[in-house]
């Protein structure tokens, strides 16, 4: 994909039916975010965490790529943090950026949300907070 070209619809139906194929096995919010960032890059993604979820209680993971910065950062939140080491998410960005090396950005991507899906596994039992739905898979 060329720089500037916008995803095309079949890759988008990819993307995000990975994220959610990540969020209904884990119950984990994932959110990915392709695009230039103006400023620090783990800054902006803390913030856009912080912007999404209740970063002290609720689990959640950002994908943070830019591929005309040439950097992709996978930032948890506290309680996603538990299941998904900062050394997990660290593979999960090398095996992003082989891909991205390749020329396959969604690939890339969707590859490091598997990985991380399959890192953090389902969620507990007891640990899930009463009143928040968690998503289920699609039959």
């Amino acid at each position: 994909m060329a720089r500037g070209d916008a995803f095309t619809h079949d890759q988008l139906d990819r993307l995000e039916g990975a994220r959610r194929a990540a969020e209904a096995q884990t119950g984990i919010r994932f959110t990915v975010r392709v695009g230039a960032v103006d400023c620090n890059a783990d800054l902006f993604a803390e913030q856009t965490l912080a912007n999404l979820v209740d970063a002290t209680r609720d689990p959640a993971v950002l994908l943070l790529v830019s591929p005309g910065q040439r950097f992709a950062r996978i930032m948890t939140t506290h309680a996603a943090k538990g299941r998904i080491s900062d050394q997990a998410a660290g593979l999960a960005v090398l095996t992003m950026i082989s891909s991205f090396t390749l020329g396959d950005l969604v690939g890339g991507i969707v590859n490091g949300l598997y990985q991380l899906a399959d890192v953090a596994g389902p969620p507990a039992a007891d640990s899930q907070h009463a009143g928040t739905p968690h998503p289920q898979p699609e039959p």
